[in-house]
């Protein structure tokens, strides 16, 4: 859409106030938590529609470790062969280089799975399962040697011999070695662990692999992500498996340093330590290869109270924070800086809900960390929408962003899929959002900067029968250091016939793309024939291509994305509209306070103190935005006044007190629990 417009601006997409909530609050499903989004928009374009069932309350989601047994219906090969039109447009070449039944191969941020070594060998890693259900699960390993041929042809061969292994990352180091890093257990129904497999003869198969020593009290240190630094060591960043196994319950981050051995091809490690706490697997890990420079990137939830035992967080409500060490060694995490600063809500603004919840989006749950050739940091991360008064989020709409070292103060859009949010209300399934998963790489000739991300095609006559979409993949260039995007370019342009059965699915996902770009971007994705993830309980069980897909770079798109200069964080306001500059909001000539108890049941006291004698409105709104009780209109003394209320004929919920006086105003949120 926005290309066919010359002039935007900056707004939120968002419904009318007192439909905001409406089925949310109804069934009392208020949460009292913090919630966004931005949105841009023609300025003659500011629709005004029946937002029925536009948004949908915030999920919580399992994080799959690969143990889980998921009972879904089976389907075996051979499938449907794809009609050609479903293939119309193909951009570069594809080659199959293995096999897995488990599609899922990640949670959140995919990190490096393939990446292309000095010598002009590419490396590929992935997670296979081997039989229906996935009970044999493992770690498999091919390469593609400089002339274009396999080590093991379309099949790919085991890394470990393990009970179970799963979710891994890649790196290559030492004379064209792989380096799998991936969590396994030797045991059946054992604790899994963070371990590194080594290639010991480069590029033959024959992996030796080394886990990472255990914490004390933590039983389950997995899904690591790792790379290794100029100086070659290894750097890992795992994540905690709770031990509830419960969706929502925080877990943390830890960070580990290992040793390569040459001589004895063996690796050692330093002792885990904790790095933060977060509600989502995002983290991921980037080291330069002009310098000692490490950085790491991470979601942190801005739920009031986290990570408090007992608390209820959501997995929506993110910032990003990231980490640079200087010299590779001693990283300190207390000196991690907020990166997206999201602006939380302002009450001073109800009942107009539109400009309460200010900033309107949330980082979720993946991005792409990476080191250019000049040594800045980039990270790509992904923001779906996140309105925090209301406890809801758009199905599926979504943006993707770039930011850099070089230019610290600017948030630059890679993708935008919100074009559908007031319409189309298809559903990705567990952790997805339409535009998501980016992966950063440079080409060192020329400079550019490539992003690669899925676009799950939400046309609603290409979906599956259980109504999934299948995933497209994208490509975008930038050739000024991301101050600027392209318009991506659809490299797979596979299309799902109308209600597919399993197995007639064409949906590519999980990406990777190596970071060294060669005048060809180098992509790894599994191409799964029944769209959704089944280890959700999305689709049905099916043996899934993993696909290389290599794409000459004159082949991208240069076309510029329109508009380049989206602001990252509203200014005030969201609709368009200022807040009445005679309506101050600082109430510099009275004091209101919290009421207490909160929340309560059913009597509260709202207190206040007037700097002089004035005449006022203290007014209670539900969450709807509609006026439930006036408790004070008319003049009063200055000087301290408490109000009981009581809302014994009123439902549980959110409400607002609102104090008004002669130009001035100020606003309490109060929560209502019978």
């Amino acid at each position: 859409m926005h290309e066919e417009f010359g002039c935007f601006m900056r707004i939120i997409y968002k419904k009318d106030f007192r439909a905001d909530f409406l089925n949310i609050a109804k069934e009392g499903k208020m949460r009292a938590k913090h919630t966004y989004l931005i949105l841009l928009l023609v300025p003659a374009l500011i629709y005004s529609t029946a937002f029925g069932s536009d948004t949908k309350p915030f999920d919580n989601y399992h994080d799959m470790t690969g143990d889980e047994v998921v009972n879904q219906p089976v389907t075996l090969p051979p499938y449907q062969i794809p009609a050609l039109d479903n293939t119309a447009d193909l951009v570069g070449d594809t080659s199959l280089v293995g096999t897995t039944w488990y599609e899922g191969q990640h949670n959140g941020t995919i990190g490096r799975m393939i990446e292309l070594d000095d010598a002009g060998y590419l490396h590929f890693a992935w997670m296979n399962g081997e039989n229906m259900y996935a009970t044999n699960r493992h770690i498999y390993y091919n390469y593609i040697n400089p002339t274009g041929v396999q080590g093991f042809p379309g099949t790919g061969y085991p890394v470990e011999s393990s009970t179970k292994a799963g979710y891994n990352t890649l790196d290559v180091d030492f004379d064209s070695r792989g380096f799998p890093a991936f969590h396994w257990t030797n045991q059946v129904g054992g604790d899994y662990m963070t371990a590194i497999a080594v290639d010991f003869s480069p590029t033959t198969g024959t992996f030796v692999t080394y886990e990472a020593p255990p914490v004390v009290g933590v039983p389950e240190i997995i899904w690591p992500r790792m790379q290794f630094d100029s100086n070659q060591f290894i750097h890992i960043l795992s994540t905690e498996n709770p031990a509830s196994g419960l969706a929502g319950d925080p877990q943390r981050h830890y960070y580990t340093r290992g040793t390569y051995d040459p001589i004895l091809y063996s690796i050692s490690y330093e002792q885990f330590e904790e790095v933060t706490w977060t509600m989502t697997i995002a983290g991921d890990v980037a080291t330069s290869d002009v310098s000692d420079r490490i950085a790491f990137a991470w979601t942190y939830c801005r739920d009031d109270g986290f990570p408090t035992p007992g608390g209820e967080y959501s997995q929506r409500n993110n910032d990003i924070y990231y980490l640079i060490d200087e010299d590779g060694v001693d990283p300190n995490w207390s000196q991690a800086i907020n990166l997206t600063d999201f602006l939380p809500p302002d009450l001073s603004f109800l009942p107009d809900t539109t400009l309460a919840d200010m900033d309107t989006i949330r980082a979720y749950t993946d991005l792409s960390a990476f080191f250019d050739q000049d040594d800045y940091l980039h990270i790509a991360f992904t923001t779906p929408s996140f309105f925090e008064l209301e406890g809801t989020t758009y199905w599926h709409a979504s943006l993707i962003w770039h930011w850099s070292e070089q230019y610290p103060d600017d948030f630059h859009l890679i993708h935008d899929a919100f074009v559908d949010w007031d319409w189309n209300n298809v559903d990705c399934g567990a952790w997805n959002v339409k535009a998501q998963k980016p992966s950063l790489g440079q080409d060192p000739t020329t400079g550019y900067l490539y992003c690669t991300y899925q676009v799950f095609d939400v046309d609603t006559l290409a979906l599956s029968q259980p109504g999934f979409p299948s995933g497209e993949i994208y490509i975008s260039v930038s050739t000024d250091g991301g101050q600027n995007w392209a318009v991506g370019t659809n490299i797979t342009n596979t299309i799902t016939p109308t209600d597919a059965h399993p197995g007639d699915c064409l949906s590519e996902g999980w990406l990777s793309m190596a970071k060294k770009v060669d005048g060809e971007c180098h992509i790894q994705y599994i191409l799964d024939r029944d769209a959704g993830n089944v280890t959700q309980t999305e689709g049905t069980w099916t043996l899934n291509d993993v696909i290389y897909h290599n794409v000459p770079v004159g082949l991208i798109s240069t076309t510029p994305l329109v508009p380049q200069d989206i602001p990252f964080h509203v200014t005030h306001g969201g609709t368009g509209v200022e807040p009445d500059p005679s309506v101050q909001v600082s109430p510099i000539q009275f004091t209101l306070s919290q009421n207490y108890p909160n929340p309560f049941n059913p009597l509260t006291v709202i207190s206040y103190e007037l700097r002089v004698a004035s005449s006022i409105n203290l007014t209670i709104y539900d969450i709807n935005g509609q006026r439930v009780a006036d408790l004070v209109n008319g003049r009063q003394s200055a000087g301290l006044h408490e109000v009981t209320f009581d809302a014994s004929d009123l439902s549980s919920g959110i409400y607002i007190y609102r104090l008004e006086t002669e130009g001035y105003q100020s606003s309490g949120k109060m929560v209502l629990m019978k």
